[in-house]
């Protein structure tokens, strides 16, 4: 997850605003509880007349909100004088506490304005940016590892409970059924460079798969399949790539048991939030300095630099440790480790 932001001024004022409610509705109890008490057990002292415990409270209720029924019984001098101190002081609470909270809704409200401004703003900027359809266990791993890579995501979700996770984070999200197209052109389908297709159900992913490849021919789909007889029906809806969680699990789990030093360095690499190493794939694009020259030579190899562990090339065939003399063309993808300045290091030799 990304950071939490510092709260706007907004939020701090509702907070405040709250905990001045507490206190005032607070002190009206107590003030009210004082009354009925002053009503049941002094009163009668003075005038000699007896009160039950719900008269006391009945008269301090019916002072309080200035209803205007008669008293209860006649009140002794001294018992007016306390029920006029008792209808101001209270008066004063009732005040106050209703102006609190016109504060609270007016600042709930205004803050809510505020950050869908700021989300709908933040939508309206991205590029080439990332879709993650579905913020459940699945999903919110997925904007993490996004995050961590420093990769502009939004996130489209509906549940209310995954809504207010989201508005604890700085991640701009878009409230609503991530299988409508208004909901995925209001989050930049037609910009974006890849959606992730990870909600609950294998049939709103699948829907939402022929959706995006409909609104945005060119990006890149990943999808969650969570039946068998699912994957090829999401790769022909449009998926470039589709995921079993079910499958994957197991295969990291044979993998961890056969050879667990080989997956805690793989986890080490991609997974570890401290860890500024990763593996990336850098695709040649046309005219680049680097086609038809040796990884030595040309700024792919360099001391210092990222290591090349393998060349895909535009049939997907894959070239595993390439030496210094191999040469690559265009729309090959050069797989790479290293840090992020290697990293970037070699992106910029690649695609100047």
């Amino acid at each position: 997850m990304g950071t939490r932001q510092t709260q706007p001024p907004t939020l701090r004022e509702a907070g405040r605003s709250a905990w001045q409610l507490w206190v005032l509705v607070a002190a009206l109890i107590f003030t009210v509880a004082m009354a009925g008490l002053f009503y049941w057990r002094v009163e009668p002292r003075l005038s000699g007349i007896a009160w039950s415990a719900v008269e006391g409270l009945y008269m301090a209720v019916l002072t309080i909100t200035t209803i205007g029924f008669e008293e209860v019984h006649p009140l002794s001098g001294p018992g007016r004088v306390f029920t006029t101190g008792f209808a101001v002081v209270g008066l004063a609470i009732v005040a106050l506490a209703a102006r609190s909270a016109a504060s609270l809704l007016l600042g709930q409200q205004l803050s809510e304005h505020v950050g869908r401004r700021r989300r709908w703003r933040a939508l309206q900027s991205m590029q080439n940016h990332y879709i993650v359809c579905g913020y459940g266990r699945m999903g919110r791993e997925t904007v993490h590892q996004l995050r961590r890579r420093r990769l502009p995501t939004v996130v489209i979700e509906q549940d209310a409970a995954a809504l207010e996770a989201l508005r604890d984070t700085d991640v701009p999200f878009v409230a609503g059924n991530a299988t409508e197209d208004a909901r995925l052109k209001e989050a930049g389908v037609e910009r974006a460079k890849c959606l992730i297709a990870a909600v609950a159900t294998d049939e709103d992913n699948l829907f939402i798969v022929l959706s995006a490849r409909l609104l945005n021919p060119g990006i890149y789909i990943v999808a969650r399949a969570g039946r068998e007889e699912t994957v090829d029906k999401l790769r022909r809806a449009g998926a470039n790539s589709v995921h079993s969680p079910y499958v994957g699990g197991g295969r990291d789990l044979a993998f961890a048991a056969v050879d667990p030093r080989v997956w805690h360095f793989l986890e080490q690499v991609l997974h570890h939030e401290e860890a500024d190493v990763d593996i990336v794939g850098v695709t040649v694009p046309e005219g680049s300095p680097v086609i038809g020259k040796p990884m030595l030579g040309s700024g792919v190899m360099q001391e210092g630099g990222s290591m090349i562990l393998a060349v895909v090339d535009p049939s997907g065939r894959l070239h595993t440790n390439p030496r210094p003399h191999t040469t690559v063309s265009s729309g090959d993808s050069i797989i790479a480790m290293g840090t992020r300045d290697q990293l970037a290091a070699l992106r910029a030799a690649v695609a100047p």
